[in-house]
């Protein structure tokens, strides 16, 4: 889905917002949670990994929730290396912007030194 697909999926579904939260590192991560939003009520929760027959019951949420997920994957890949880092993505259907908002923390501190 484009962006403008997903600015319109949400809001013919009556959200002005989606939050994808996120959390990852260490060659794990993706979307933790996704919740749709009119104001400050939660209007719908989307499984952010649907099952197979969600998926046949409902493709366009499954293509929503792949859209939403996006900006996680295109930040963070596989999650592969020595970090951890928490988050959400805030898509504004007003504003027509993707923001994302992260806490990232290095356990491992690579140096070198010749000696």
């Amino acid at each position: 889905m484009s962006r403008p697909e997903v600015f319109a999926g949400l809001a013919s579904r009556g959200a002005d917002r989606a939050v994808v939260q996120f959390s990852g590192g260490n060659d794990e991560g993706g979307p933790d949670s996704i919740a749709l939003y009119k104001g400050e009520e939660e209007i719908c929760a989307l499984s952010t990994w649907p099952s197979r027959e969600e998926v046949e019951d409902a493709p366009a949420d499954a293509r929503l929730v792949d859209a939403l997920s996006e900006p996680v994957f295109q930040e963070y890949g596989t999650f592969a290396g020595d970090f951890d880092v928490t988050g959400e993505v805030i898509w504004d259907v007003a504003e027509r912007t993707v923001r994302m908002v992260k806490d990232e923390r290095a356990d491992y501190e690579h140096s070198e030194a010749w000696l």
